[in-house]
């Protein structure tokens, strides 16, 4: 009898649906765009992998919403709540790649189906991130933009590992995953889960018990990471538009980190290989899963899908 596939978390970066060389896509591109991920998912579905978990973020597409908002502000008055915006494009990113992935899986034959579960997830009011807004969202803009935007707007934004400038808000530390126990029984039932999207809702659990929503948006690989550790996955896959994790970037010396332990990626990202908003939230992630008894985490390209579960493409992260 055949031993039972390890179970997958894999989580999408923007570029899932967001084509590279243009900031504002057509819808019908994102649904082809998402067909291009969805299938590297269908192959391990055909090769057996039976517990799978899919996240995926939310950058581009939340900073358009948010930025549709306040292109309105003077003709509406009811301007919708950054994380109104997350749910928002948390639905409309769930539906793409459960649509999608749905028909790949029928095309094939495969009596398997995929679920979106809207996720929300604690954070703590009084995180220090709310003061400090570092996680990028939307656009690139040129450094005379995104002047401009700060002067009239009242926008913080930031170079973005340069690439550009950035819109940039508050992100917290994920905390607790409210719809947890949901993952696992969707996948008990042999669903496919798709959830924890963009990072997830923030919100607080008041002292009455309520649930109420914080103007945020976390990253999303950290909440990955944490719902990863809280459903029992065996590996973690953080896609990419990059190879995998690089020691000396963008450098004469830049070289492709194919196998690592904890302890060895964990002195680079002391050594400051890794930069801020791009690949360091990245490998904290992974740091953050295998910390938590995960047995392997991954960083790869979005093609190389495959071949990074088996463990012959991006940076291979091991405990120890």
């Amino acid at each position: 009898m055949n031993s039972p596939r390890p179970s997958l978390l894999i989580a999408f970066g923007g570029n899932a649906l967001n084509p590279e060389d243009r900031a504002h896509p057509e819808q019908k591109e994102e649904f082809t765009i998402a067909r291009r991920s969805m299938e590297k998912v269908a192959d391990l579905v055909e090769r057996g992998y039976d517990k799978i978990i899919l996240t995926h973020g939310n950058g581009p597409q939340v900073g358009r919403i948010f930025l549709q908002q306040e292109l309105t502000r003077g003709e509406f008055p009811r301007q919708v709540t950054l994380d109104v915006c997350v749910a928002d494009s948390q639905g409309r990113i769930g539906y793409i790649l459960q649509n999608v992935f749905d028909s790949v899986l029928s095309e094939r034959g495969l009596p398997r189906r995929a679920f979106s579960i809207i996720t929300q997830v604690i954070v703590d009011p009084e995180d220090p991130a709310f003061g400090q807004p570092s996680k990028p969202i939307g656009v690139f803009y040129s450094e005379e933009d995104a002047k401009h935007l700060t002067q009239n707007r009242g926008w913080t934004l930031k170079q973005d590992a340069g690439r550009g400038f950035r819109r940039v808000v508050p992100s917290p530390r994920p905390l607790l995953i409210v719809e947890k126990q949901i993952f696992h029984a969707i996948l008990d039932l042999g669903f496919i889960a798709i959830g924890a999207g963009g990072g997830g809702i923030p919100v607080r659990r008041t002292p009455a018990g309520r649930l109420e929503g914080l103007e945020a948006v976390i990253d999303k690989d950290s909440t990955s990471a944490l719902l990863a550790s809280e459903t029992g996955i065996d590996i973690f896959i953080i896609l990419t538009a990059v190879k995998g994790a690089f020691l000396n970037y963008r450098s004469p010396q830049q070289r492709l980190i194919q196998r690592a332990t904890s302890a060895e990626m964990q002195a680079w990202l002391d050594e400051g290989h890794f930069l801020e908003g791009s690949m360091k939230p990245k490998v904290e992630a992974a740091l953050s899963f295998l910390k938590n008894r995960g047995s392997r985490a991954v960083i790869a390209h979005l093609d190389d899908l495959t071949d990074a579960v088996d463990g012959k493409a991006g940076t291979q992260i091991y405990p120890g």
